[in-house]
């Protein structure tokens, strides 16, 4: 007779699963950061300095108002990063802009980015997973 003993933790499946589920958060969330703000158009750098990431609940604010500084595209990745960067746990990252013209944008009103940003970038990473 053979007998073969298997020993299952489902705790340490369970933490494995979250490890690997916050891995794929992050890389999504950056994937969706670097498309809108590369996507972003560009004509005082007031929007594309907007993309703001944030952990469990939406940015309510603009950064440096109607007239600046804002930061260039780069900049913002790399903030966006050091933020997605600090999540641990199983939640939401939000990908906020608070410019009130950010939806004319996405609705296509520049010539630099007639098709939007946000919906084209969502189409282009959530297509990974079908």
């Amino acid at each position: 007779m053979i007998r073969a003993r298997f020993k299952f933790n489902p705790r340490k499946v369970a933490d494995d699963l979250d490890r690997v589920v916050i891995l794929v958060q992050k890389k999504v969330a950056m994937q969706l950061l670097e498309g809108v703000v590369n996507m972003n158009p560009v004509l005082t750098g007031r929007s594309r300095g907007n993309w703001q990431v944030t952990i469990g609940a939406a940015a309510t604010g603009e950064i440096g108002g109607e007239t600046g500084p804002w930061s260039s595209a780069q900049e913002v990745i790399n903030n966006g990063a050091a933020v997605v960067d600090t999540m641990n746990v199983l939640g939401a990252i939000y990908l906020t802009n608070n410019v009130p013209y950010i939806t004319e944008l996405e609705k296509g009103s520049s010539t630099q980015a007639p098709q939007g940003m946000v919906q084209v970038t969502l189409d282009r990473v959530g297509a990974q997973f079908t």
